[in-house]
């Protein structure tokens, strides 16, 4: 066998035999084990983690909230629009609507009626009312 033929470590993998040879071989590995390293050492790091998800969480409801906002300028508009052509009938089909909501999914109501109270309740208390 020759210096730069390759031998055959445990694993299968040729090993080579020439010293410039394993010399690049010994730097992929540790270039390799250093990203290994790298990768475990981000998976590791739980409080970065948590941060990273609780910014996705914050943007994520930043933008249901102003898509919910968006979506009640929306409604407004056409609850005013048919407020002026057809009031009492308009009326009648709001709290029609309204009273369905609410039997259907209270939680949103309830929510926003505590909301609502808290605002009266800290306005009240600074003066403001």
């Amino acid at each position: 066998m020759t210096a730069t033929e390759s031998k055959y470590s445990h694993n299968g993998h040729a090993t080579p035999t020439d010293p410039e040879a394993l010399r690049q071989e010994i730097a992929r590995t540790r270039a390799n084990l250093g990203e290994t390293v790298e990768a475990l050492a981000a998976k590791a790091d739980v409080k970065a983690r948590a941060q990273e998800a609780m910014h996705n969480s914050v943007a994520t409801a930043k933008l249901r909230m102003r898509e919910g906002v968006e979506q009640m300028a929306v409604n407004a508009a056409y609850v005013s629009r048919e407020l002026r052509t057809h009031p009492r009938q308009s009326l009648e089909d709001t709290l029609r609507r309204m009273r369905r909501s609410v039997r259907e999914r209270p939680a949103p109501w309830i929510a926003a009626s505590g909301l609502l109270l808290l605002a009266a309740f800290v306005g009240y208390r600074k003066g403001q009312w």
